[in-house]
């Protein structure tokens, strides 16, 4: 172990790129480990890491570019405020007060972390580099937020590996059935981001120390903080151990650091780097359901060999990208009425299963498992026919996972290959030949309205003659057939008379 250092006793604190200067003890671009200068380190260790992230990245996105086109790029400003509010804002997080506030501390540390932590990168080769508004008072007011963040990272990342590894809140849990339980995974992550903070506390406090042993001013110095914990600790040691410590504290957080960056996009934390981008590309406008495809026309429709999603790579790029996204946090699953009631659905663990196919049909190494039928090896018919698309679930959600959509796609595919369940058999035979689920001839479709014909006159339309009218009435079919439900219509249609709104209804061609 070789490390170098120079101990100046009178000269003052020169500041340069916000931190110590080395002459008191050397920055990782002056300094060496086991002989080796440690700008050696700071280029390889990025270098390697970048190219290794970088083919991870482009086998990560081959399921995307193979998948349905989607159309994501309209209301931009809308888009704007969503990602400012949901996904920077982290405004759903709370809901689930204790894992919601645990997570806000952990991203808004990460997010203010993450120019330090770049910055600490970039010293290993350009000590005198900084950030544009960071020296001076604008480095003072960073260094001094950049100490109280980190602490509370550290905090959040301890209480939250309790709360997985120990107290393990029950929407947390696998079955058997469904694969292997998550914990670990989650913990190994909050253990990574815990090495980071001390790595970053283990550099400050030492340079700290550094400079005190050294006679000089002590730099930035806030109690009961990380780095103040460490120079308690270190503060009556030589300066060369100083020296040691602070440039295995370096390689130590560069280590960590591009090691995370690999790791994100292998599991569930993929969320750290999707999530962002998924809520800026959220579905805006609630209670659509997506067309069959995007961007073919009626005619083209009837052309198309295959409908609804079959494989993994029927699904819309938008909708693998939800897969990656998914936090495994189970609040989806928790609020579910399906679930609830002990029904075979769980939509936490139909992105979880879509996620894993899409890993294992495009392998970052090895054979690649086959891009087959989802229904019957990925997901059961019961699983889908369960949901009762209510959308609770996509309301719940912090990062905008879609739901709906993907199993009406499913649905479609299940109906386009035969694959209905029984109960469903009937009205669907009764919808292709009466237009409704009944099977209730269409002539009576407005029997509703002859009963307040005298009070209030309600227009049934005939497009055919080209009969037209302010506004439309869609009265659905159980509201026409359902004696008790059609009372609904019938104060409707009373409603909008008395607001002087000229309305009609379809009657026998409303399908």
């Amino acid at each position: 172990m070789e490390t170098t250092h120079e101990v100046v006793a009178a000269a003052p604190v020169e500041q340069a790129a916000g931190a110590a200067h080395d002459l008191i003890i050397n920055l990782p671009a002056h300094s060496s480990f086991l002989g080796i200068p440690v700008w050696f380190f700071a280029l390889v260790i990025p270098a390697v890491a970048i190219g290794l992230f970088a083919y991870i990245m482009a086998n990560r996105m081959k399921p995307l570019v193979l998948a349905n086109p989607d159309f994501r790029l309209n209301q931009i400003p809308e888009r704007v405020f969503r990602l400012v509010k949901f996904a920077i804002g982290q405004w759903r997080q709370p809901r689930y007060m204790t894992a919601g506030l645990l997570h806000i501390f952990i991203f808004a540390g990460f997010m203010i972390l993450s120019i330090n932590s770049t910055r600490l990168v970039i010293w290993g080769l350009a000590p005198d580099f900084q950030f544009p508004g960071l020296n001076g008072i604008g480095g003072t007011i960073y260094q001094f937020i950049k100490e109280i963040a980190a602490t509370l990272v550290l905090v959040s990342c301890i209480i939250a590996a309790i709360r997985r590894g120990i107290i393990k809140p029950a929407r947390y849990a696998v079955p058997p059935a469904l694969g292997h339980d998550h914990t670990g995974e989650a913990v190994f992550v909050l253990a990574m981001i815990s090495g980071l903070m001390l790595g970053d506390f283990f550099y400050e406090g030492t340079k700290i120390a550094a400079e005190v042993r050294s006679g000089h001013e002590a730099g930035m110095l806030i109690p009961l903080t990380g780095t103040w914990w460490v120079y308690m600790f270190v503060k009556n040691a030589s300066v060369s151990t100083l020296q040691h410590v602070n440039t295995w504290a370096y390689l130590a957080h560069e280590i960590i650091f591009f090691s995370f960056l690999n790791i994100l996009p292998l599991g569930k934390h993929f969320h750290v780097i999707t999530s962002l981008p998924n809520v800026f590309l959220s579905k805006l406008n609630k209670g659509s359901v997506k067309p069959v495809k995007w961007g073919i026309t009626e005619e083209e429709l009837d052309d198309l060999e295959s409908l609804g999603v079959k494989k993994a790579t029927d699904f819309t790029w938008k909708h693998i990208l939800d897969f990656y996204s998914c936090a495994d946090c189970g609040r989806c699953s928790d609020q579910c009425p399906a679930n609830a009631v002990g029904r075979p659905l769980s939509p936490r663990f139909v992105t979880i299963k879509c996620r894993d196919k899409i890993f294992g049909a495009f392998p970052l190494k090895g054979e690649a498992l086959p891009n087959d039928e989802l229904i019957g090896t990925v997901l059961s018919e019961d699983e889908i026919w369960s949901c009762t698309t209510c959308g609770a679930c996509e309301e719940e959600c912090p990062i905008f996972i879609e739901y709906i959509d993907k199993m009406v796609d499913l649905r479609r595919g299940m109906v386009d290959e035969g694959n209905v369940p029984q109960s469903l058999q009937k009205p669907l035979s009764a919808m292709e030949k009466r237009g409704n689920p009944y099977g209730k001839m269409e002539k009576k479709r407005a029997e509703w309205a002859k009963e307040i014909a005298e009070e209030t006159p309600v227009a049934v339309l005939n497009p055919k003659k080209g009969e037209t009218c302010e506004t439309l009435y869609f009265v659905d079919s159980i509201t026409s057939y359902d004696d008790q439900i059609s009372k609904i219509a019938q104060s409707t249609a009373r409603v909008l008379t008395a607001a002087g709104v000229e309305f009609g209804v379809l009657g026998p061609a409303e399908k």
